[in-house]
């Protein structure tokens, strides 16, 4: 027995005592409860109870280490500085070089060889003769004063000083002239029979049936109007409906669970009838499939059964926070709705791609055309390699230089790069548009205004941070594609081991850019909301989605669901209002309404897409919103809508990592559970009287 009973009897009590994960909420007078002197008094016995104090390492873990507002807060944060400034520059510095390449290639390059193209001689095809047709893909082809139009066997195109025989026309030495097409200073023969003739390459046969090409291009023209007018105005309409639908009331719900139930129903229909169809062709007579493709058949039914009962499983465990996230999709498109200006932003976005676009492609076109003709041996076999070659032809042909290969793949960095960068500036700006619409109490002060406070302030304070998260995603971008263009070199070779670890190289960059994209998106949140840095808002957004990872992922689960059926709703709307329209109006002027409807799908899909990436953006941005809310105040203080306030009340818990907190009252401790849903209350009381017993005990 220890010499001090009460000190034995407190460090049982201690370890008794379940450690807390928040931080200690001050009683009145600012004192926490364990500094506060609090007394209780239980059969006569005065008892100070131990109070709910985290240890050092708890206090300092980040992991609790939520959200606390100022004393003055409002919102998005008011005074900013400008975030990493360095990464602008070396943006800046980025696109000066490539203006420098642009210029040295514009110097050094032949455009006219690519434009106009060349002859076995290494003539440009311009002046008197400005029409290229190509003899074989593997020589050059002849410059022409114009293409000709009828077949005539007496005129016959080769290359040096080859005779028109029948035997080098059929060994691709020679062509006789044949009808043909321009198109872009350039002469392709329409005779179907002639190409396989004389063994023109498979994809002339295939991309230019100039016939089908030219109802095709004729519908277009004809069709223009209605095409861009329902592609893109009728889906920016459609979408704003489908915006305006989500906000009715139990609309959104039922979509969403039905399109979970249907999945469910699906995986096991899949599962129930792989098997059965296994079983069934197990006991065939006779025998009509092997035993493995039983073996196979029986293990799907198995997989798909399995997956079943896992994503009920799933559902059953994240139905409430899939209702959240049904409240959020719905908050979402109030935002929207409220801001219509917004979704006109990735056509701004748009815009500022194609404006660089406009030099990067002209730069790049000279930089391909940097090299020099060299003289290479030439001799045709003709379709069949096993005859006899035919005379040896010295033709000249274009090889590009070392610098151009070099220019050519920085082009393709700063392009990735600049494009990866105007999307951030894009995330930075939704996002500071729609978090400062949830923290603002009456929303009918938020307008289309909003947005364009969002740009400047994005544009005046947070360029840098875009230049530095983009700058994350297009270095693992340019690893793919370097990646990808080895692969291709070693398509020719036989080494399966290198193909397979490549391959996986490419799998695992893929996913790592998916998993940089998402945390960046996430980080741009922060960085609106907060005005840190790439880093600070980076290691912030991986916290918080450490705490609220079944949150997410809920609201990640329904957003998709929404956004698919948004696309699917536009797209196939505007389709069907097209072809109906087309039919109705442009009967006489287009030959079928069939190619021009599949555009407008094809454009109402894309402007959708456009779309549901700000519907995408917005939803992240209000959760993260609606998590900082939900841990910065109480009840009565938030700024969630009445659906989100009562959300929070009946399930309790500002995180899914089963934080314990404690209320205000120094007289009782609160617990939440691991689901966030409300655990026992414990008063102090009950304590003092275990105490008590454990004292009488030891003694």
């Amino acid at each position: 027995m220890s010499k001090h009973p009460h000190a034995y009897i407190a460090s049982i009590i201690s370890a008794r005592e379940p450690r807390s994960h928040s931080r200690t909420h001050p009683v009145p007078g600012g004192m926490p409860a364990s500094a506060a002197g609090v007394t209780l008094t239980s059969g006569g016995n005065s008892v100070v109870p131990r109070r709910y104090i985290l240890s050092e390492q708890d206090e300092a873990h980040v992991n609790n280490s939520k959200f606390e507002a100022a004393a003055d807060f409002q919102g998005p944060v008011k005074k900013r500085t400008c975030t990493d400034p360095c990464f602008l520059i070396l943006l800046l510095g980025a696109w000066a070089v490539m203006s420098w390449i642009g210029r040295e290639a514009m110097l050094n390059g032949h455009v006219e060889v690519l434009t106009n193209g060349y002859d076995w001689n290494g003539t440009v095809c311009q002046g008197s003769t400005p029409f290229f047709m190509p003899l074989n893909i593997k020589t050059m082809g002849v410059c022409l004063e114009e293409c000709p139009e009828i077949y005539d066997p007496a005129v016959v195109f080769c290359i040096g000083e080859v005779a028109p025989t029948e035997d080098n026309i059929q060994k691709g030495y020679c062509i006789p002239q044949y009808p043909t097409k321009e198109i872009m200073n350039r002469c392709y023969i329409t005779n179907s029979t002639a190409l396989e003739a004389f063994s023109m390459a498979k994809s002339y046969r295939d991309d230019l049936d100039v016939s089908v090409l030219t109802e095709f291009y004729g519908d277009v023209i004809n069709a223009r109007t209605f095409i861009f007018g329902i592609g893109f105005g009728a889906a920016l309409i459609l979408g704003f409906l489908w915006t305006w639908l989500l906000r009715t009331p139990g609309l959104i719900y039922v979509a969403v669970w039905t399109v979970n139930m249907l999945v469910w129903a699906c995986l096991g229909a899949l599962g129930a009838f792989m098997y059965l169809w296994a079983n069934d062709w197990k006991n065939d007579v006779p025998r009509t499939h092997s035993d493995r493709e039983v073996w196979v058949a029986k293990g799907l039914g198995i997989f798909f059964l399995v997956m079943c009962a896992l994503w009920l499983c799933t559902l059953v465990f994240l139905r409430k926070r899939i209702n959240l996230a049904v409240g959020l999709v719905r908050e979402a498109a109030r935002a929207v709705i409220d801001m219509p200006l917004i979704v006109l932003y990735p056509f701004l976005q748009a815009a500022g791609l194609v404006l660089f676009l406009v030099p990067w492609s002209f730069y790049s076109v000279n930089i391909a055309s940097m090299g020099h003709f060299e003289p290479r041996l030439f001799q045709g076999t003709g379709v069949n390699p096993f005859a006899e070659a035919g005379p040896e032809v010295i033709v000249q042909r274009f090889q590009y230089g070392a610098s151009g290969s070099d220019f050519a793949w920085y082009m393709l960095f700063v392009l990735l790069w600049t494009a990866q960068f105007i999307i951030a500036v894009g995330q930075i700006t939704l996002a500071l548009a729609v978090s400062t619409w949830y923290f603002t109490r009456d929303k009918g002060t938020i307008g289309s205004g909003t947005l364009c406070k969002a740009v400047g302030i994005t544009g005046l304070y947070h360029l840098g941070t875009a230049a530095f998260g983009s700058l994350v995603i297009a270095v693992v971008e340019a690893i793919r594609s370097i990646i990808a263009y080895i692969q291709k070199i070693l398509k020719r070779s036989e080494n399966k081991v290198a193909q397979y670890l490549l391959c996986c190289c490419q799998c695992g960059f893929w996913c790592l850019e998916k998993i940089l994209k998402f945390v960046n998106k996430n980080a741009y949140i922060q960085t609106a909301v907060n005005g840190t840095s790439f880093c600070t808002s980076g290691k912030m957004a991986f916290f918080l989605i450490a705490r609220n990872i079944m949150r997410i992922g809920a609201v990640s689960l329904v957003s998709e669901f929404v956004i698919i059926i948004g696309k699917v709703f536009v797209s196939v709307t505007a389709g069907a209002i097209s072809f109906y329209t087309m039919t109705f109006f442009l009967e006489d002027r287009i030959h079928s309404p069939i190619g021009p409807t599949i555009l407008v799908v094809i454009l109402a899909w894309f402007t959708a897409d456009m779309f549901c990436q700000i519907f995408s953006m917005a939803v992240s941005a209000l959760l993260q919103a609606f998590i900082a809310d939900e841990e910065m105040f109480g009840p009565g203080e938030r700024y969630a809508s009445t659906a989100l306030a009562v959300y929070i009340d009946e399930n309790g818990g500002s995180s899914d990592g089963g934080n314990r907190k404690q209320n205000g009252n120094a007289h009782r401790t609160h617990y939440d559970d691991d689901d966030g849903t409300t655990g026992k209350i414990k008063s102090v009381k009950d304590k003092a009287e275990e105490a008590e017993i454990f004292a009488k005990v030891a003694c």
